[in-house]
């Protein structure tokens, strides 16, 4: 096979890389680009293939792991901002009625659905003890 087919795969394959970021397809690109040498060089078929093939496996058990620890190590640290709000100071916007389901809290500049043990008048400052769908149980501070 001519080289430049081989180049074409790998830029497509460099080009899915933006869209999944798994590293995957970046291990297919780096073998493409051996499998490239390899038929530039005048190699056979079989040879180019078993290049492909050799290059992607250790790009995959070796570079892989490697760029996925750099790149997203911090992940477990990154919560999600519904999670986020758990434990945050809350001024209720709306009084807060548990018997009605009335009332919204805001949350860092953000307004949420809210209730409480107790009704809660508006203005009162209170904390989010847990968050139960998109409604937060918040607790009064005292």
């Amino acid at each position: 096979m001519n080289y430049y087919v081989y180049l074409i795969i790998a830029f497509g394959c460099f080009v899915g890389e933006l869209f999944t970021m798994e590293f995957s397809l970046t291990c297919l690109g780096i073998g493409c680009l051996g499998a490239a040498l390899a038929a530039w060089l005048g190699s056979a078929l079989w040879l180019q293939i078993a290049v492909f093939t050799l290059v992607s496996v250790v790009c995959w058990l070796g570079v892989r792991p490697l760029a996925l620890k750099y790149f997203y190590n911090k992940s477990k640290d990154v919560k999600a901002p519904a999670d986020d709000v758990i434990g945050k100071q809350a001024v209720v916007e709306i009084a807060i009625d548990p018997v009605q389901g009335t009332g919204r809290v805001l949350v860092k500049g953000e307004s949420w659905k809210a209730t409480a043990a107790k009704p809660l008048a508006t203005g009162t400052q209170c904390v989010v003890e847990k968050l139960n769908g998109v409604t937060l149980f918040v607790k009064e501070n005292k």
